[in-house]
């Protein structure tokens, strides 16, 4: 939400669109689907153009539903399920829904092929909390394209149980496999305590993880005594960094805030297509406008703060993800932008 206040701010203190001001309506959530649902449908009934959110894949599957019914655009910051976009009960895409990340199946497909190439893995583990949608995605498409390469690669798959925190027996399976790399496809609180078991149990496998792992707090109880790498959505510029700090007075944690900039951005990059709104457009003939509306976002293409931002045809924004090294420093664990996979 507070991205998305920066960028209407950016955009009203230069005119607005058209001559109009930008009003930002803010509903809360919660973490109840049915809430997201009824958020999205005030959201309508208010009269409002477009949505942005929201920051969990749940949450916005819920307004997805609700924004393909009443036609009017959704644009997601970090939303990664892959059927957020593609609706598998009928096989079509939601033309209202986009994303501006990538979706988790890119995700677990760029970070095998980091291991393969960047670290010339050719023994890779999972380990993964069973029934987690998210995580089982991302080990389902991390294997499937470890494994896809020259059938000289070879991997398993390890599970645990959702608020499991000792992890020996299966770190000790792990270890007995003898894997280059061990993906870590949950959170970072997850993260922090299976690389400290790991450690304890000498397993030097080299530990991967995914945008969930983009924390402050990772390692900080405790990590590996080698570098480690995730993949993030992008690496917000520094003086985004700042001016979020100074306006809020916290730290940007990661993508969602620039991701959220950039998603509000895809709106504004539609709304600008159309050229100045009548009152009626915004009244009487408002859905009219909302599908004109969504006909733009679909073509938009422009510079975000997080790099070029445009869609494919399932809503979907092609770009690479940046790949972040942690490394164990005298005071902790320090994170830098080590490079990027897929492209820019």
């Amino acid at each position: 939400m507070s991205g998305v206040r920066l960028a209407i701010d950016d955009l009203n203190r230069h005119g607005g669109i058209g001559g109009r001001q930008v009003e930002l309506l803010a509903y809360p959530i919660g973490s109840y689907f049915l809430d997201a649902r009824q958020a999205a449908a005030l959201a309508v009934e208010a009269g409002a153009l477009a949505i942005v959110g929201s920051n969990s894949s749940d949450l916005s599957m819920a307004i997805a539903e609700e924004a393909e019914a009443r036609g009017i655009v959704q644009v997601t910051n970090v939303s990664t399920a892959q059927d957020l976009t593609f609706d598998s009960s009928t096989g079509r895409s939601r033309r209202f829904v986009f994303r501006v990340c990538s979706s988790d199946a890119v995700m677990g497909g760029l970070l095998a092929a980091f291991a393969r190439n960047q670290l010339g893995a050719r023994r890779a583990a999972v380990l993964y909390e069973v029934g987690r949608t998210y995580s089982t995605r991302l080990a389902r498409s991390f294997v499937e394209r470890f494994n896809a390469a020259d059938g000289t690669r070879v991997s398993a798959e390890f599970l645990y149980l959702a608020l499991e925190t000792d992890f020996e027996a299966q770190l000790r399976e792990v270890r007995a496999f003898a894997p280059d790399v061990l993906f870590l496809p949950g959170s970072f609180t997850d993260a922090t305590l299976i690389a400290r078991q790991a450690e304890l149990l000498g397993l030097r496998a080299t530990l991967l993880g995914a945008d969930a792992w983009s924390s402050p707090l990772l390692f900080k109880k405790g990590g590996p005594s080698r570098a480690a790498h995730f993949l993030d959505h992008c690496s917000p510029p520094a003086d985004f960094n700042e001016r979020y700090r100074r306006t809020f007075d916290q730290p940007t944690q990661g993508c969602r805030a620039a991701l959220a900039y950039d998603a509000f951005g895809a709106i504004a990059a539609g709304l600008r297509a159309l050229g100045p709104l009548r009152p009626e457009e915004l009244d009487a003939q408002l859905a009219t406008t909302r599908r004109r509306l969504r006909d733009a976002v679909a073509i938009a293409d422009f510079a975000g703060i997080t790099g070029r931002v445009r869609f494919d045809r399932t809503g979907d924004r092609p770009t690479g993800m940046a790949v972040m090294a942690v490394m164990p420093t005298p005071g902790g664990y320090g994170t830098r932008l080590e490079g990027w996979v897929g492209g820019r």
